[in-house]
């Protein structure tokens, strides 16, 4: 063979190591081109006994000799050519006097070439190799198998790529934290034969008391942003090793059982956050077997069967390799979405099994949700926050506690050169474009370094050149060596994707395979004729696909069940913490809303001053000096009722408008951080917190100005200064009412929902208040002492002595008295109220499980 050099968009590779490199967009190619226009094996240069040849391997776009698409190429003296266009696809050229390349350590990544092999490869003939047959359910790219010649992988550049370029890996994504753990599964797939040290498969050899951790100052370093600094030791003692976690918070995992302390025996898969290490004769090795890791994600016979009998998927079976693109497209109603939803673990079959890296994701999903990153249709995202605040927030959340500021940074910083958003960090979200968020979203997800990426409906509502921009990212995330499933509408660039599940209405499969084969499947390419066949004739689409499938692969059995274990949540106070912050944030982060809670309490406080009188809340002493003692009276005694009647309304309408539509409007995005560990208890209490300062502060701001309007009372207030007590009453209605507006919201499905019931509940507190009327009729005051704003107008006519006031009005009940008892008999009543409200909302946010 002459030798000489091929050069792939500037990347120049060694020729002559072997009669056949095939280049393609796949890792398991010798060259890798990371293009939209390059097919998984586009074409191969071949010796050919007396020169090279370039030979179409099947590839969609083909490849381009000038203007002509050609489909095999003599390469004598030197030749050149394009791939996919005759203008802009990558540019390949053959040098055939050239001395050999460098070797690997001076190649980039993102194109791939073959180094000097240990093993070289066994000489196949010369042939244009066939396209392949269509594959069984689930067919992706093939892992190396052991004793094949392979080249290392070389992950390819996901932060990087650019159309009508190889892309080269940036050095901040070398050692970007969020990609270590990948990295390990990676190596266990693609690496090198027969080498003593292959790269992934560390042997660590076990004596005395080890330490597992993230930081240097361990025996055994875990490169993994969900590994604690010390995570835990190993102890080798005569009978055995054992394993102890030393307070992790990300737990330590012994066959996706989460464990305190326990022996370890040979064949035990040990899982620190994302990373596994298998225990073999003694020692640890780093990371899981080739066949493991390559076996990716398996869905069999998945059936869902919801009450009546409505089966939404029948017996849905596929598989996706590392490295591999697989969209699930379908009619409306087909269950692309619930397909998603289960193999995240959001939801569980009625029957079959979903396995990723020969684990159940249902049965061991603590152990997995780390790995496992979904991205529901929604943007998870809060709009009014920068994209740096959103993540850090998120990051917080979702990584170690012992993680520094400037760790997590590092994180936020590699997964946004990974996705090409670094020079929008400091954009808000709402400002970046459809496909844009679409990338903040997914960034969310890889904080964790998952290895299974699903999306639903990414595309959803883009134009072409954002649809294009989404799936390009899905394809550089999988060639980094995730197993990435998206459910789309969007059929224009299903050839990026690896597998294309083809689903009917009712959840039955009609096809599964690469998407340039389902013509043969189908009998068309048109996936207009396709979808209108399997929405007209989807028991006939089953049972064709059926009849051409091959024998399914059966499932890994099952481990048998272990002790419940509590899923792996950092703590209490620090979830509280976060969520606060970050609502103090969102805040004042929406100027409209901020105005709208600012003048709210102003303008009310200006109603007061409205109500025709003078004298305010005090009252003068009466004319008639034959009274012993003196009773003071005031001239227009409905006056200081009024006043009430208007704080009180006031701080109940205040409190609920205040929060009626937060936790409706956060809905997807508390169901997203709650799967990855978010206490639902720790979520409310933070709101509540932050809704009751706030409520306090109105209360402040509307009291104040009845105050500078119509003066202080000087009368009531039992135990505190009359000023003081009416203002306790106040902001205690209020923040009682911040718990109705929460109410409301997690009740209700649409913010649009929320407001109906916020305008019924605050007339009905306004007729029930007891200001406007004497509600003296039988059962009328019985059915007040359920509204807060009752109650808060008792504790208020008792902080002003209203009795005293107003002597003779006809709306003065006996509980409006200034005592000590009469106000613990309300604030009491309120605080019952309050943990009404409180349990009910909590258990609205408990109830939606997966």
């Amino acid at each position: 063979m002459i030798p000489g050099r091929l050069t792939v968009a500037g990347i120049t590779h060694r020729l002559g190591d072997s009669p056949r490199v095939r280049i393609g967009r796949t890792p398991d190619n010798d060259v890798v081109v990371n293009h939209p226009l390059v097919s998984r094996h586009h074409l191969s240069i071949e010796w050919r006994g007396t020169g090279w040849w370039a030979v179409d391997a099947g590839s969609t776009n083909g490849f381009f000799h000038g203007p002509q698409r050609v489909s095999e190429l003599p390469l004598t003296g030197g030749a050149g050519f394009r791939l996919g266009d005759a203008t802009t696809g990558p540019l390949v050229e053959v040098a055939l006097d050239a001395p050999p390349a460098a070797g690997p350590a001076g190649q980039p990544y993102g194109a791939v070439a073959r180094p000097g092999s240990p093993v070289p490869p066994p000489p196949q003939p010369p042939r244009r190799p066939p396209p392949a047959p269509p594959g069984p359910a689930g067919s992706g790219p093939r892992p190396v198998a052991a004793g094949s010649a392979r080249i290392p992988m070389r992950v390819p550049a996901p932060g990087s790529y650019e159309p009508g370029a190889v892309a080269p890996m940036p050095a901040e994504l070398a050692d970007a934290p969020h990609l270590q753990a990948l990295k390990q599964n990676v190596s266990a797939i693609y690496q090198l034969p027969g080498r003593a040290e292959r790269p992934g498969r560390e042997t660590i050899s076990l004596a005395g008391s080890q330490s597992i951790g993230r930081t240097p100052d361990n025996d055994i370093v875990v490169s993994d942003v969900l590994a604690s600094r010390h995570h835990a030791r190993v102890l080798s003692r005569p009978d055995g090793l054992y394993i102890e976690d030393l307070g992790s918070v990300n737990g330590t995992y012994v066959n996706g059982q989460r464990v305190q302390r326990v022996r370890l025996t040979d064949g035990n898969v040990v899982t620190i956050g994302n990373s596994d290490f298998v225990v073999s004769g003694g020692s640890l090795m780093r990371g899981q077997s080739q066949d493991v890791v390559a076996g990716g994600l398996q869905v069999n016979g998945v059936s869902l069967v919801v009450d009546g009998g409505k089966k939404l998927l029948q017996d849905v079976e596929f598989s996706a390799r590392p490295g591999s693109l697989t969209a699930v497209i379908g009619p409306s109603g087909a269950g692309k979405s619930t397909v998603s939803r289960i193999v995240a673990g959001l939801n569980s079959p009625t029957s079959g099994r979903v396995t990723f890296e020969n684990r159940s994701v249902h049965e061991e999903y603590d152990s997995l949700r780390t790995r496992i990153g979904m991205v529901p249709q929604k943007d998870v995202l809060h709009h009014k926050l920068t994209l740096r605040q959103a993540l850090r927030y998120a990051a917080e959340l979702r990584l170690p506690p012992d993680l520094s500021k400037a760790d997590r940074d590092n994180v936020i910083n590699g997964v946004l050169a990974e996705l090409q958003l670094t020079e929008h960090v400091d954009t808000r979200v709402e400002k970046l474009s459809g496909g844009q968020q679409k990338r903040a979203s997914v960034a969310m997800e890889l904080l964790t370094g998952p290895s299974l990426l699903i999306l639903d409906e990414p595309t959803s509502g883009l134009d072409p050149a954002l649809d294009r921009q989404v799936m390009s990212t899905l394809r550089r995330l999988a060639d980094a060596g995730r197993v990435v499933l998206v459910v789309t509408h969007s059929l224009t660039y299903l050839s990026m994707c690896d597998q294309v599940l083809l689903l009917a209405p009712g959840g039955k499969t009609a096809y599964c395979g690469p998407p340039t084969q389902v013509g043969a499947a189908m009998g068309t390419s048109d996936w207009a004729e396709i979808f209108a066949f399997v929405a007209d004739a989807p028991d006939t689409a089953h049972m064709r696909y059926l009849q051409g499938r091959r024998a399914p692969t059966p499932p890994p059995p099952p481990r048998p069940p272990g002790p419940p274990i509590p899923v792996p949540q950092t703590s209490f106070t620090r979830q509280s913490s976060t969520i606060g912050r970050r609502q103090i944030r969102l805040i004042f982060a929406d100027v409209g809303y901020l105005a709208f809670l600012v003048l709210l309490p102003v303008v009310l406080g200006l109603l007061t001053l409205v109500i025709p009188g003078s004298d305010g809340f005090n009252a003068k002493m009466a004319a008639d000096p034959n009274l012993i003692p003196p009773r003071p009276a005031a001239k227009d005694p409905v006056e200081a009722v009024q006043i009430l009647v208007v704080l009180v309304v006031g701080a109940a309408f205040m409190g609920a408008a205040l929060t009626m539509r937060d936790l409706v409007g956060e809905r997807d995005i508390f169901e997203r951080e709650r799967a990855v560990g978010l206490r639902p208890g720790a979520y409310l209490w933070a709101k509540v917190v932050v809704f009751f300062c706030t409520a306090m502060l109105q209360s402040a701001v509307m009291v104040a100005i009845t105050f500078a309007g119509r003066g202080l009372p000087h009368l009531g207030g039992p135990l505190v200064p009359p000023p003081v007590a009416l203002f306790v009453a106040i902001a205690a209605l209020a923040c009682v009412s911040t718990l109705v507006g929460l109410a409301i919201s997690a009740a209700v499905r649409s913010q649009e929902q929320a407001m109906p019931p916020l305008v019924i509940i605050i007339m009905v507190q306004l007729v029930f208040c007891g200001g406007l009327f004497a509600l003296d009729k039988p059962g009328l005051q019985q059915l007040s002492w359920i509204f807060p704003s009752y109650w808060g107008y008792v504790a208020s006519a008792g902080a002003v002595d209203l009795p005293t006031i107003n002597p003779d009005a006809t709306q003065k009940v006996s509980l409006w008295q200034t005592s000590p008892a009469h106000a613990g008999l309300a604030f009491g009543v309120l605080l019952v109220i309050a943990v009404i409200l409180y349990v009910f909302t909590y258990s609205r946010l408990r109830l939606k499980k997966r």
